[in-house]
């Protein structure tokens, strides 16, 4: 397959892997091994392209297994990365760069794509009801609560999405939810946040997939079901002690939902990459020139966030991306 000719360079990422444990050969078969392959392809062809990738170390799984570990979530995350990228490598794996989130630029980058939209007047606020353990004293996020999916009945539903029928979902939705740790009762306590309309930028999303005959068949249909169902307003922001800090006033303990800040990852190991050649502005080429070809490889229970939240992200930015 050559590159399109309206395309001048394509940049390839491997979804970013959870820094809460060891990477094994399924990860390396689903969504590293055929990327590496592809970009030695279009290396061998002589063909503009950059892989990138890294550890995604926010996500509420570190803070549920350092716990579990009675370490800090930093102390697991650097332990993880160096072990993950040590095994990559063993591997042969090709990246041109692999980073971490918790790392300064990445808080950075993460922080100043969220006041772009702030300042744009993009979010909405509100004060919703979210689960609250009494016995911990804190908010619950959604990966610390299960119940049965309210639409397929399948046992084990997380509070963000069900892994049975790839439904995404909020805790309040549950059947019989449960604090994942101890089975404590939870109460539902008001608490505020901002969240991304997705809904504003469904036309959008789906004259982009439309627009893309050569996506994979089981993706489009994923996503024609959420416009189908009409996508909601989806929270940014998360009642944590881990994670990228909300960049506003009055917002102590209040950090980024994990996939809002996951995605912009990408584009902080690219400018990381830009920066360790010299050139700290050359990321903006692989992000913002109309020449450049983006393509994903993820597994399944990432289509969500790859093929709607993070491309309404990119379009509510504006045509800088």
């Amino acid at each position: 397959m050559s590159t399109p000719s309206k395309f001048q360079r394509t940049l390839v990422t491997s979804a970013l892997p959870y820094a809460n444990g060891e990477i094994h050969l399924g990860h390396l078969a689903g969504a590293y091994l055929p990327a590496d392959i592809y970009v030695r392809y279009l290396r061998l062809r002589g063909e503009d392209v950059l892989y990138i990738c890294g550890s995604d170390e926010y996500g509420v799984p570190i803070t549920l297994t350092a716990e579990k570990l009675g370490i800090t979530p930093k102390e697991l995350v650097d332990r993880n990365h160096a072990s993950i990228k040590k095994s990559f490598a063993g591997f042969g794996m090709s990246f041109d760069n692999f980073s971490q989130t918790s790392r300064d630029i990445h808080t950075e980058t993460a922080q100043a794509f969220f006041k772009d939209l702030f300042d744009q007047g993009v979010f909405k606020q509100k004060t919703t009801e979210q689960f609250y353990s009494p016995s911990q004293d804190r908010f619950l996020a959604d990966r610390y609560i299960e119940g049965t999916c309210p639409k397929c009945g399948s046992e084990g539903a997380r509070g963000d999405q069900c892994e049975a029928c790839g439904s995404s979902l909020d805790p309040t939705e549950l059947i019989d939810p449960r604090n994942v740790q101890d089975n404590s009762p939870l109460e539902l306590r008001e608490t505020t946040h901002w969240f991304l309309p997705l809904g504003d930028w469904q036309a959008k999303l789906e004259e982009m997939i439309d627009a893309h005959p050569e996506w994979k068949d089981n993706v489009k249909q994923y996503c024609r079901g959420w416009f189908k169902d009409g996508l909601q307003d989806r929270a940014v922001t998360r009642d944590l002690g881990w994670g990228v800090p909300v960049p506003l006033p009055d917002h102590a303990g209040k950090v980024f939902y994990v996939w809002f800040e996951a995605p912009v990852g990408y584009i902080t190991t690219t400018r990381e990459w830009a920066a360790a050649r010299g050139e700290p502005e050359a990321w903006r080429t692989w992000w913002q020139d109309p020449g450049t070809r983006l393509i994903h490889f993820i597994g399944k229970d990432n289509i969500f966030f790859h093929a709607v939240m993070f491309p309404a992200m990119l379009m509510a930015h504006g045509e800088d991306y």
